[in-house]
């Protein structure tokens, strides 16, 4: 990283420096040309896009003196910035003396005053910044050259209004922002030697590194007094304070920057001894009625800063400070408790040239709340190496107390926590498993505790118990209730707790989990997040599942409620690992039957959630299935017109929606069921085939000896043939049918003719008569085989027959001039039926076109929809990641403007497969149907 001041003054002055030089060498009167000139020049000088709304010149604000002003400037960044505005102002004004014009020691400027500026550097991973935009500096002197014989910029003041600065490490993970900033800066700067002062307010300071907000909406003040040599880039304070929030610190020594090296040479110190000061610092505190808070007590402290800041080498300057409090107190009027006693002692030195000889000593940390004494200490050394710490915590901390002591801010707390551990070691004997090496001891207990988050399903632990070793913490009991009703049996132990602490290692776990009832839709419904959810399913948020957490739950849950599904008697393995939650031989009670399954939800590509695994059905009610399960409503519709008991094996994948329900474009796998019968209740194709065939009145609507295969195919059930019986009526039955209410079936029956109509029977002893009348033996079929097609889609089915042979015929005696008459009648029949068939073909070919062309549209429609709720979710996940980054710093929010981004791009990849598949569909059915329709005519 450049150094930042020399950098940022170096681009500020140079700026300024084409400025003047192009207001002094172009007529003031050709104003326009003059910003197209102004506005080319700087853009060549620097690696930035400058523009401006408008400039001013005049003599009237600062008489006799000329000032200049520049209105709306923005400097947007360049290559990898390019998306970024480095700053952006109202109005950047320069008085300077008009005699200095005229000579050739200079420019003198008095003033430069940036109003209602915002500043935003930014430093990436590989290290490129923003801020140093300025180009090689021999073109920059060769500009100047060419309109003075000396070119300076003699400053004198230099102000800031109503602005703000952030500052942007990516790499580090730090982030400092200035909202609400008045900087004034006064010294003579044209000679080597120089008085400077300096004053400095804003209404609201922010840190925050590593994801810890360590300042939060802070208020800053501050007024400095520099003996400068501007020759050696050197600064001696003198005469200083700085005050954050309520805390006041003075400094001594010297600020050197000789070259692109910063040496510093620091003491502090407060002379406050007010422990409200102390305490001012802490955001909590700070931000809830502090002027009403009373506080006691004394503290010190101080530390320095000194060493060399370099870029090229990658050091720091060596930190220390040290912080001492005794006898503190806290109150609040309108709180009936107070935290008192408070004692504080630590020492914290960070080796600027090797951070693993940083240290961290708290000697002593002791408070005393509701009676309850609670003391903590920790020792920690070679924190980048092998953390070596020992540390310790005996007490009771009585969270009711607390928040009886303290005003919170969106959470209650309550309940008592009673702790006695103790721990020494370093990290590698955990790593080893050193044990014997490594001290943990302790017990830990909570008793009667609850918290309540706005965003998060409330916690209120009964009773939870923890004993620590140094391989594991052995937790004997946690009674928990989660939300309104889930409530939580938990026993077990954690392993490798130590490194998941330090280092985010992954924490282990073979647990036991009893419960009455986990309600989920509950549990969900308490959470801050957005959703997307069908209108006839409970919204459902999608839970992502940590990958550092190893968790393996030995569960028998009585009751389990999941939108509108009710489990009971849950029984197997819950896996928690690798960022999967994993059931492994888990069984439950649902809709009157059993499941026994094996499933992986699995969160990790947080674009693609993702479910797979397999079922074993057993004695499940069709009418309750197609009810609760939206897959069900959307892959098989006719289940809604059903009604029976089924028994299925499934093996099944697809991706998920932040709904946490299968997509059913993407669901695919394979299965079988069974049943003995399935009641056809509604049904509008089989009522055309009943009225079709004319069946009897003893026509039976009971599916006997059901055995079916089936795969599933993006969405699309294909149905392999299949044996069964509709009362007498045998049939034969193969297909498939979608997500887009389509359906292609070939049923093949072979029916008596007792289950045909009376008029179907007088129809045919009739024809056995004529026949018998022209000599000819015809005996009628016992059993007619006809074929039928179901195509269409379910709310509107196309019924066609075909018809197969027949048995039982026999035909005898036939003499020959019968068999002339009757040629000669099938050939007239034949000639007069061509037309009438081509007609028909003709019909049928183009209905089959219209077909195409309506199940094609329903695919576009369909897919269109989907499209459309990919992008919407994406949106608002996308919107949401931001969102929940803003409040979390820069660093945060620029990177989730990046998942964003590439969350989008990846919704937007998968919409436009989506549709560009509906289409490809769309246009083979057409295809197909007219295939069809010349396939009928050429048959004729």
């Amino acid at each position: 990283m450049k150094k930042i001041p020399g950098i940022i003054l170096k681009s500020v002055l140079g700026l300024i420096l084409v400025l003047f030089i192009v207001l002094i060498t172009v007529p003031v009167f050709f104003k326009d040309k003059i910003k197209t000139k102004v506005e080319q020049i700087i853009n060549e000088s620097v690696n930035a896009k400058v523009s401006f709304g408008d400039y001013k010149l005049g003599f009237f604000r600062n008489f006799p003196d000329l000032s200049f002003s520049l209105k709306n400037l923005s400097v947007a960044g360049v290559g990898p910035f390019e998306n970024d505005t480095l700053a952006s102002l109202n109005s950047l004004d320069l008085v300077f003396n008009l005699s200095s014009l005229f000579g050739k020691s200079g420019y003198e400027v008095k003033s430069i005053i940036l109003d209602n500026a915002k500043i935003k550097t930014i430093v990436l991973e590989d290290g490129s910044v923003n801020y140093d935009i300025m180009k090689d500096s021999g073109e920059i002197e060769t500009i100047g050259e060419s309109s003075s014989s000396e070119m300076k910029i003699l400053l004198k003041k230099v102000e800031m209004i109503n602005s703000s600065v952030s500052y942007t490490d990516i790499g580090s993970d730090m982030e400092a922002i200035v909202n609400d900033l008045n900087f004034n800066m006064k010294g003579d700067l044209t000679t080597s030697t120089s008085d400077l002062e300096i004053s400095l307010n804003s209404g609201d300071v922010n840190f925050i590194m590593d994801g810890v907000r360590y300042l939060n909406k802070a208020i800053a003040n501050s007024k400095l007094n520099l003996d400068a040599n501007l020759d050696s880039m050197s600064f001696t304070l003198r005469d200083n304070y700085f005050t954050l929030n309520d805390l006041e610190l003075n400094f001594e020594g010297i600020v050197a920057m000789p070259g692109d090296d910063i040496k510093t040479d620091l003491k502090f110190k407060t002379d406050q001894t007010s422990f409200k000061s102390l305490i001012s610092l802490i955001p909590a505190i700070y931000m809830t009625d502090f002027q009403e808070l009373n506080a006691s007590g004394n503290f010190t402290l101080d530390g320095s800063v000194i060493g060399i800041y370099s870029d090229a080498d990658s050091t720091l300057p060596d930190v220390s400070l040290n912080l001492t409090a005794s006898n503190g107190l806290i109150s609040y009027p309108a709180l009936p408790e107070k935290i008192t006693n408070i004692n504080l002692k630590t020492d914290i030195f960070v080796d600027g040239r090797d951070l693993d000889k940083t240290t961290v000593d708290v000697s002593k940390f002791h408070l005393e709340l509701a009676g309850n004494p609670f003391d903590m200490t920790l020792f920690l050394q070679t924190p980048m190496s092998d953390p070596n710490f020992r540390a310790s915590m005996i007490g009771k901390l009585d969270l009711t107390a607390l928040s009886n002591a303290i005003p919170l801010d969106s959470i209650e707390i309550g309940g008592l926590i009673d702790m006695s551990v103790r721990m020494a070691g370093s990290l590698s004997m955990i790593e080893k498993e050193q044990y014997d090496k490594f001290q943990a001891s302790g017990n830990l207990g909570i008793r009667e505790m609850n918290v309540a988050m706005t965003g998060y399903p409330s916690v209120a632990i009964k009773e939870a118990d923890f004993e620590f070793t140094p391989a594991y913490a052995a937790l004997t009991k946690a009674d928990l209730i989660v939300g309104e009703k889930s409530d939580l049996s938990i026993s077990g132990r954690l392993e490798n707790y130590i490194p998941y602490l330090f280092r985010d290692a992954v924490v282990k776990g073979n647990l036991t989990l009893r419960s009455n009832t986990i309600d989920v839709s509950n549990l969900l419904a308490g959470m801050a997040e957005d959703t997307t959810a069908d209108e006839d399913t409970t919204s459902l948020a999608l839970i992502r599942i940590p990958q550092n957490i190893d968790f393996d739950f030995n569960a028998l849950i009585s009751n389990m409620l999941y939108g509108k599904i009710n489990a009971k008697n849950l029984k197997g393995h819950i896996i928690v690992k690798d960022g999967i939650l994993t059931l492994r031989e888990t069984g439950m009670n649902i809709l009157g039957g059993s499941i026994a399954m094996n499933a992986d939800y699995d969160t990790r590509d947080s674009l693609k959630p993702f479910v797979k695994g397999d079922m074993n059905l057993q004695n499940f009610g069709v009418k309750d299935a197609f009810t609760t399960f939206n897959a069900v409503q959307k892959l098989a519709p006719a289940a809604a017109g059903m009604d029976g008991i089924v028994n299925a094996r499934l093996s099944f994948q697809s991706l998920l929606g932040s709904d946490m329900m299968p997509l059913i474009h993407t669901l695919s796998g394979s299965g079988k069921l069974q049943s003995d019968e399935v009641t056809i209740l509604t049904s509008a194709a089989f009522d055309q085939i009943k009225n079709l065939l004319k069946l009897g009145d003893n026509f039976t609507n009971v599916f006997k000896d059901l055995n079916i295969s089936f795969n599933l195919k993006e969405g699309r059930v294909y149905v392999s043939p299949f044996d069964t019986k509709l009362g007498n009526i045998k049939m034969n039955i193969s297909g498939d049918q979608g997500l887009d209410q389509t359906m292609n079936y070939i049923i093949k029956t072979e029916i008596p003719r007792s289950e045909l109509g009376g008029s179907v029977n007088t129809l045919v002893n009739s024809l056995s008569s004529q026949a018998a009348s022209f000599g000819i033996a015809f005996k009628p079929a016992d059993i007619l085989k006809v074929n039928i097609k179901v195509a269409g889609v379910f709310g509107k089915p196309v019924v066609t027959p075909f018809f197969g042979s027949t048995s039982g015929e026999a035909v005898s005696g036939v003499a020959a001039p019968v068999k002339e008459v009757a040629k000669q009648a099938v050939d007239d029949a034949i000639d007069s039926g061509k037309d009438k068939l081509r007609k028909e073909a003709e019909a049928r070919g183009d209905e089959l076109i219209r077909e195409a062309e309506q199940q094609g549209n329903r695919l576009r429609e369909e897919a269109a929809r989907g499209a459309e709720i990919i992008r919407k979710e994406a949106d608002a996940r996308a919107q949401k990641l931001i969102d929940d980054a803003s409040s979390k710093g820069a660093v945060a929010k620029l990177a989730a403007q990046k998942a964003a981004d590439t969350l989008r791009n990846e919704a937007e990849k998968r919409a436009s497969q989506l549709e560009q598949e509906a289409d490809a569909k769309a246009d083979q059915l057409l295809k197909e149907a007219k295939a069809k329709k010349e396939d009928l005519l050429n048959k004729i």
